[in-house]
């Protein structure tokens, strides 16, 4: 059981983001303690001298990410294929830096979900209800003739972007993190925030120091 953590430097709406402090910590450090609760082997993919510097903090390997994957329009997956070809490993997450409120337990069932399970990926969602529209001010998923009472809906299950858990030959048969069968690990919405505005981070903070209040 390996994990990656892909952390780039650059960040517009949050200067810095992978390493803002968020309750006395830096972003990144919740990632870093949920998989480390898990695994001594966690790898953090950066190109970013402060975030090299921040993580020499921790028991963490780094990887060197090459310029050519640190850019706003890189993907994750060539980051991953980089990860995967500088390291021995079958089993693997791919852990989010700005998902600060998943929770170790989950990534520990999406391992064993897909150890014990017949999937090619187990990835984190929420679920929910909601009455939604297209652009052109189409119902997608209800009829405005026939509508029912959310209770009554299907639900939809949403990537919260927490963590990707799958092998390295459903990846490269894939060239993606998410294979041809896929599980859920479902989380409760307040965990599945994913901080890309200084609202998210607002919230996020709220959050953690409510869970402090309560333990």
């Amino acid at each position: 059981m390996k994990i990656i953590i892909p952390a780039r430097g650059g960040s517009k709406r949050i200067p810095n983001k992978n390493i803002t402090d968020l309750c006395g910590h830096p972003l990144i450090h919740y990632a870093i303690e949920n998989s480390l609760s898990l695994t001594p082997s966690v790898y953090i993919s950066t190109d970013c001298p402060k975030i090299k510097k921040v993580c020499a903090d921790y028991p963490v390997n780094i990887i060197d990410r090459p310029p050519e994957l640190a850019t706003d329009e890189a993907p994750t997956n060539p980051v991953i294929g980089h990860f995967l070809a500088n390291t021995n490993v079958d089993t693997f997450a791919c852990v989010q830096a700005t998902s600060p409120l998943f929770r170790a337990s989950d990534l520990n069932l999406a391992f064993n979900k897909l150890a014990t399970a017949k999937y090619d990926s187990v990835i984190a969602v929420r679920e929910d209800v909601e009455f939604c529209w297209d652009k052109a001010g189409k119902p997608i998923n209800f009829s405005p003739l026939r509508r029912l009472r959310t209770q009554d809906m299907e639900s939809w299950y949403i990537e919260n972007g927490s963590f990707y858990v799958t092998s390295r030959d459903s990846f490269f048969k894939n060239n993606s993190l998410i294979g041809e069968r896929v599980g859920f690990i479902v989380m409760p919405k307040i965990d599945s925030i994913d901080i890309d505005t200084p609202e998210d981070l607002k919230l996020a903070a709220l959050i953690l120091k409510s869970r402090l209040v309560h333990v």
